[in-house]
C-alpha cells in the first residue's frame, strides 16, 4: 500500500484509483475547449485540490486558457490536469504507472 502527500493531504491507493477512474471516464469524453471539457473556476479548485485563488493566478498568468469572461469563465479540464502534471515534483517510474492502470482497467487483483 501506498499514499500520495501533497499539500499536507495524504491520498490512499483505493482514493488514487478512483481519482484515475473518473479521470480516465472524463477525458475518453471529452475534447479539449468543448463544453464537455469545460469546467468552472470552482469545480477545477476541487478536482485539483488547490483554491481558488491559485486558480484564478494561473489565468491570470496565462498558466491556464480563459474561455469565456466574467462569472461565466470556464477552463479545460484537460489543460488542468496537463498543467498539474507537469507542476507535479515527483514523477512516477513506468512500473507504477503501469500497476495503476491496470487498476484502474479492472485487470489487477
Amino acid at each position: 500500500m501506498f499514499s500520495i502527500v501533497r499539500a499536507g493531504k495524504s491520498m490512499t491507493e483505493a482514493q488514487m484509483e478512483n481519482l484515475i477512474r473518473r479521470v480516465l471516464r472524463e477525458e475518453l469524453a471529452a475534447t479539449p475547449g468543448t463544453s464537455g471539457d469545460l469546467i468552472t473556476v470552482t469545480q477545477a479548485a476541487a478536482l485539483v485540490s488547490y483554491g481558488v485563488t491559485s486558480i484564478r493566478r494561473w489565468l491570470s498568468d496565462g498558466t491556464l486558457k480563459r474561455y469565456g469572461e466574467g462569472r461565466s469563465v470556464r477552463i479545460s479540464r484537460r489543460q488542468l490536469l496537463d498543467v498539474m502534471a507537469r507542476e507535479s515534483s515527483t514523477t512516477p517510474t513506468d512500473a507504477e504507472i503501469e500497476r495503476l492502470a491496470e487498476k484502474a482497467l479492472g485487470r489487477a487483483g
